[in-house]
């Protein structure tokens, strides 16, 4: 707030013109909205003046006053405000108006979101009040702890009469009328829908994870060992445990452990609006550059990768050749083409030619003829190795807000397991419950209320058994039993033929080792399905394509033959 200590002489404190709240409420007016068009701090000083003693007293009495039992009222001497203020009130109110300059920016975020801007202004404003940072605190427990504290408390009492009495009409707006504007918020839907936080029904309003679409992510990766869901939300942050040459280099992994941490933030940020999420990462970077300087990082410590670069370290080959050891192009020829063709791919060369053109390009290495291929290729592993080093860091560092993340909504990890198992064990109970209420139901429907049915007709849809001329008509009077489905017996020609189709007569003929085709309608007794199959069998075999009788061919005289009589005349010479 701006400070009137360098005015507080010429202000009259006992003239009732305007309150401090309303004054305080016209210096903001003119501050924010007239003060770009001054020069001078004189006469912005002016001016105000004028403008709070040309306002009437109607519509200062619209204004609103809250906790003006602890200001005291007063006005400007005219004379107070005047051009010949000196330098040093000048340079003071101009320090004071850059400070309300900020503070009017903070008012504008404040109101852009009230209720979290009020919730940090009363901390902030509590927060100072505990530490007591300008002895106001410590002043007033003295002032009503000290040996006059009735007569303290009259002269406050006696004061806030005096206020009510002078501003009859003023109105407060209690705190109640706002709480009931946002129990009334809540309870409208149009509203609601649009304002309030989405969560899935897995998430049951922020009590748990719907970490589904992560798992379905975790098991498609190269590498890892399939899990259910239950352990996968248990364990999701275990990534040290992946291994780094098999999953870690892959796209997939990266892809899914940014799913990770972003699903995290969303959650905290819906289910705990209150928790700095950016303050908590933030720790977490300063933690994470320091151990990955020292190479302490869980899952990618300095050990971990030395082990890993001498398990994975090749065998001197072919292409090692030391060519400071050999002084003629002949020598390197004696090499062979293969050799010298592995030596030149190796150093990131043209490899092709004849032995001795690739011996001549691989000798004038030796010399530094290509040394700026060789300089290219060396430069170009070289950023090759800093972006995997880079990629590295990028994905630890995603690991690690990953670990930070988890800790902050460890209680939700505890709760979604014990829902899981909640839903695992009460899905078994509440089948058998409803079993049984259906068994209930059926005895109540037969003491109560049994239709009379002597010849067992079925049942319509009312649960009064069918006409007795429908159920001939029907042919449902008929039953028709199959040795294939075990003599089950089917009322009526339609649920017998139908019966042919369903997987209860397909089960019975796939035990048999008989196919369920279209021959075997009809047919409902073992042995004549086994008959039947044994019949096509021969048919199919007697069908089949024999050579000695089907393969026909042709003598000089154009006679046709089969095989066999074509190989019997050829034998006795008569061809």
């Amino acid at each position: 707030m701006l400070s009137l200590a360098p005015y507080e002489p010429h202000l009259d404190r006992h003239s009732s013109t305007c309150t401090w709240s309303q004054f305080c409420e016209r210096l903001y007016e003119v501050l924010w909205r007239r003060a770009e068009g001054y020069t001078s701090t004189a006469d912005l000083l002016h001016d105000l003046y004028v403008y709070i003693l040309s306002s009437d007293d109607e519509e200062m009495n619209t204004n609103k006053v809250k906790n003006e039992g602890e200001e005291q009222f007063f006005n400007f001497d005219e004379e107070s405000v005047s051009k010949s203020n000196d330098v040093e009130n000048t340079k003071l109110f101009e320090r004071e108006e850059e400070e309300s300059y900020s503070e009017s920016e903070d008012m504008k975020n404040w109101e852009a979101n009230s209720e979290k801007g009020r919730c940090r202004n009363a901390t902030d404003k509590l927060v100072k009040t505990y530490n007591d940072e300008s002895g106001e605190r410590s002043k007033e427990i003295q002032a009503i702890g000290g040996p006059n504290e009735f007569a303290e408390f009259y002269s406050r009492l006696k004061f806030l009469k005096d206020i009510h009495r002078k501003n009859p009409n003023e109105t407060a707006r209690p705190l109640t009328i706002e709480f009931q504007e946002m129990v009334n918020f809540v309870q409208d839907p149009d509203k609601v829908e649009k304002e309030m936080v989405r969560f899935t029904d897995e998430e049951g309003y922020g009590k748990f994870l719907d970490m589904h679409t992560l798992h379905d992510q975790y098991v498609n990766l190269k590498g890892v060992k399939r899990i259910d869901y239950i352990t996968f939300v248990s364990t999701f942050n275990h990534l040290h445990e992946i291994s780094r040459e098999k999953t870690k280099k892959t796209g997939a992994y990266r892809n899914y452990v940014c799913s990770l941490e972003n699903y995290l933030k969303d959650f905290l940020r819906r289910a705990k609006p209150l928790i700095d999420v950016e303050a908590e990462l933030f720790n977490a970077d300063n933690e994470f550059e320091q151990k990955w300087k020292e190479g302490k990082v869980l899952g990618w410590s300095t050990a971990e990768k030395s082990t890993g670069s001498l398990l994975t370290k090749q065998p001197m080959t072919a292409a090692d050749i030391d060519i400071s050891k050999y002084e003629t192009v002949e020598e390197l020829m004696a090499l062979g083409s293969d050799r010298l063709k592995l030596a030149l791919i190796e150093r990131n060369m043209k490899c092709g030619g004849s032995l001795k053109e690739r011996a001549q390009r691989l000798f004038d290495s030796k010399n530094g003829t290509e040394n700026g291929s060789t300089n290219g290729a060396l430069k170009s592993e070289k950023n090759g190795a800093d972006k995997e080093e880079r990629r590295k860091y990028d994905l630890a560092k995603n690991e690690v807000h990953v670990l930070r993340l988890t800790e902050l909504v460890r209680p939700e990890i505890t709760a979604t397991l014990e829902n899981i198992e909640r839903k695992q064990a009460r899905a078994v109970g509440e089948e058998e419950e409803e079993d049984d209420e259906e068994d209930v139901y059926e005895v109540e429907e037969e003491d109560t209320d049994v239709p009379y049915n002597p010849k067992n007709l079925p049942l319509d849809w009312d649960g009064k058994p069918i006409p007795y001329w429908l159920y001939k008509l029907h042919g449902l009077n008929i039953g028709y039993s199959c040795e294939i489905c075990g003599n089950q017996v089917y009322k009526g020609p339609k649920a017998f033929q139908r019966h042919f189709t369903e997987w209860r007569h397909s089960h019975g003929m796939r035990c048999l080792g008989i196919p369920n085709t279209a021959h075997f309608t009809n047919i409902t007794k073992i042995n004549d399905a086994i008959e039947l199959w044994k019949k096509i069998c021969e048919d199919r075999s007697r069908n089949k394509w024999n050579p000695d009788v089907d393969e026909e061919f042709e003598d000089s005289l154009g006679n046709v033959v089969n095989r066999r009589m074509f190989e019997d005349l050829k034998r006795q010479g008569l061809l």
